[in-house]
């Protein structure tokens, strides 16, 4: 499974980029793999690739061992989906510049446009050598070589701008592209998903048997998909609600969606075997049933859900309170969290990492916004490291698979706590049902019902 991680230092970028290079061997590990480094030019982040088996790894093992290296102020973790590598064309000019462009793309496009790349007439100075899709700020990635800024450009802009479907391009030129794994290593790993032939050229998989044993690796993941509507909200959550429970098969479990206030995008939460199950339904199965103009997704590290007390008050809201953190901190606020005396009316539901636009989300719940913003204001106005803090009311939640498999989802991430004291705690309570439903599963008005 592969991931990109950009770092945003505290400091200068070549320091950053200094400190990776001389301790890039204490960077890898069985679970998780460091490609390679990418620094490109007006951009105040490096980017690294990582091979990884799992993706708590990223908080548990590189983010904290990187935190020893080096000061990193901010970090963002984007999938990679459907990854190629082209061969060089034979008697390639040997002076060529590399260049990153970062496409935007209209989701019922994705697979055309990803599609038109491959086959491309590509000009003699212009050689595309990697592609993907990302699904974070962008939609694909492509790595490309060009003679020279000009020659970049007017290809960037004119022929895969030109792509039906394609929306918007960033394109930037790459300072510094560093291996982080010893050659051999680096060669066995774009042998995985190596094209025959040159992009542009007829080819297939090289390795059709390592690309379909990579499509079917057994990488559990819990994945926050936005969702942004494309003509009104109403008529995106009434796709959701009637099309996204179909998606559910044994590799993929749409669980729920939720609606925040001020907010121009649904979140829904997928359970998913790996990331290429859940790019066949972003580029496949959406486009075609949800009016959605956009979608970004990020991975939920460490999710920890929590149960509610027995004698809890009724009537109860759903809040979501993110923060931005420092990356060094991180894993000690999370433990004040977790140890952290809440009010009697207001309760944690969930705790997870999530590495996007906020780095941990908290979900609460409670009978009153006052008695949540000051407990948000108490526990995180000062605490050291948490550079920022935010609050949304949660205007609409929906289950959208079976009580039975959400309560699976919900047991195999309980706290630990929660986990021993289980029949003290309320594991009947699903935020997520709607009044009626509630009620018909706890035995409340079954006579009226039965009518």
């Amino acid at each position: 499974m592969l991931v990109l991680i950009r770092l945003m230092p505290k400091g200068d970028l070549n320091e950053l980029c200094g400190a990776i290079e001389t301790e890039k061997r204490n960077l890898y590990w069985e679970d998780i793999k460091p490609l390679y480094l990418i620094r490109q030019e007006g951009k105040d982040y490096l980017s690294i690739v990582l091979d990884i088996e799992n993706l708590d790894s990223i908080q548990k093992v590189f983010l904290k061992n990187l935190a020893t290296m080096t000061s990193v102020k901010d970090t963002k973790t984007i999938p990679i989906m459907s990854p190629v590598y082209f061969p060089l064309p034979e008697g390639h000019a040997q002076d060529l510049e590399r260049y990153q462009v970062y496409l935007r793309v209209t989701p019922e496009k994705y697979n055309e446009v990803y599609t038109s790349i491959l086959k491309l007439n590509y000009p003699e100075d212009v050689i595309v050598t990697y592609f993907a899709y990302s699904f974070g700020d962008d939609d694909i990635i492509i790595s490309m070589l060009a003679k020279n800024r000009e020659t970049a450009l007017e290809f960037a802009n004119n022929t895969l701008g030109s792509i039906d479907g394609v929306m918007a391009l960033d394109t930037s030129r790459v300072i510094k592209s560093t291996y982080l794994l010893p050659l051999d290593k680096s060669q066995e790993h774009k042998s995985r998903f190596l094209y025959s032939s040159p992009a542009g050229m007829d080819g297939h998989l090289a390795n059709q048997e390592a690309y379909d044993s990579y499509l079917k690796e057994n990488s559990p993941m819990t994945i926050i998909v936005r969702l942004f509507a494309k003509s009104s909200m109403e008529k995106l959550w009434e796709d959701i609600e009637n099309h996204l429970p179909k998606f559910e098969s044994e590799d993929l479990i749409p669980l729920y969606a939720s609606q925040q206030e001020e907010k121009d995008y649904i979140t829904v939460i997928f359970e998913a075997r790996n990331f290429e199950v859940l790019k066949d339904v972003l580029t496949t199965n959406l486009p075609t049933l949800v009016d959605v103009r956009k979608t970004r997704t990020i991975p939920m590290l460490e999710p920890t859900y929590f149960l509610l007390p027995k004698n809890h008050p009724k009537n109860l809201e759903r809040y979501l309170v993110t923060l931005r953190v420092d990356p060094n901190k991180t894993q000690a606020i999370r433990s004040t969290i977790v140890r952290a005396k809440f009010p009697d009316n207001v309760f944690a539901t969930y705790l997870t990492y999530s590495l996007g636009d906020d780095d941990i989300l908290i979900s609460v719940l409670s009978d009153s916004r006052d008695a949540v913003q000051g407990l948000v204001k108490n526990l995180f106005g000062d605490m050291d490291g948490v550079e920022s803090y935010d609050i949304s009311n949660q205007l609409k939640t929906k289950r959208l698979t079976s009580l039975a498999i959400w309560k699976e989802h919900q047991n195999k991430f309980l706290s630990s706590h929660d986990r021993e004291f289980k029949k003290d705690l309320d594991d009947s309570y699903d935020w997520t049902n709607d009044f009626y439903e509630h009620a018909a599963i706890t035995g409340a008005f079954v006579r009226e019902f039965d009518e």
